[in-house]
């Protein structure tokens, strides 16, 4: 399962949002070691948390297995505020319907061994499509492994580097734009032989995020 999570229903999800935090920290200074992000709650939680950000949080017997945060490109997020060098130069696509999707996880066990991997970096991946779909939006940019560019475009993402490859921390590092539609769902479910969703979206948000496509297709 898969849950969105928005400022229209995280008030209704604080004990999931604690086991959010904390799988984030886990994942990401413990496995990964980003030493700088290390808190002594261990609990990672950065400024762009409080731009109301998009959550997609998949669980598994009550636990944290999978997330992936979403940050809108005309509010404060990493490419803009952190790292604008990785762009060398080049202009940040940036409007309504573009969104940036950061801090994307999946837990360690769940990638153990040959396909078990692959299906669930790809039931991540399709959460995070159905959420886009869902909420309007039409492209984000993610800063990540040049690997990643190609399994985006076998999901069925349209995709483009913006830049040249930068090294962080020893590793390669690309800014992409990916652009969504309903034929990357379509690949997405084919290749895991999925007919139907696999994102929980709750009555109350779903309204609510209605309402705010509604108002920015107006103001458009």
């Amino acid at each position: 399962m898969q849950l969105l999570i928005t400022k229209s229903n995280i008030h209704k999800h604080n004990d999931l949002m604690e086991k959010v935090y904390h799988f984030r920290h886990k994942f990401f200074v413990d496995h990964m070691k980003w030493e700088a992000i290390r808190k002594p709650d261990e609990r990672e939680i950065d400024d762009f948390d409080k731009y109301d950000p998009v959550h997609i949080v998949g669980t598994l017997n009550d636990q944290v297995i999978s997330y992936s945060r979403l940050l809108h490109s005309l509010k404060p997020h990493l490419l803009s505020h952190v790292y604008p060098e990785m762009l060398q130069g080049e202009e940040e696509p940036v409007g309504e319907n573009i969104w940036e999707w950061t801090r994307c996880a999946v837990d360690p066990s769940m990638r153990e061994g040959g396909r078990g991997a692959d299906i669930a970096t790809i039931g991540m991946t399709l959460g995070v499509t159905e959420a886009c779909l869902h909420l309007g939006i039409q492209a984000v940019h993610v800063q990540t492994h040049p690997m990643l560019l190609t399994r985006l475009l076998e999901l069925g993402w349209d995709c483009k580097p913006l830049a040249l490859p930068s090294n962080y921390d020893g590793q390669p590092v690309i800014p992409i734009l990916a652009k969504v539609d309903e034929s990357t769902l379509k690949t997405s479910r084919q290749l895991l032989g999925m007919q139907t969703s696999i994102l929980t979206i709750e009555a109350s948000n779903e309204n609510n995020d209605r309402e705010n496509r509604q108002l920015n297709n107006s103001a458009n």
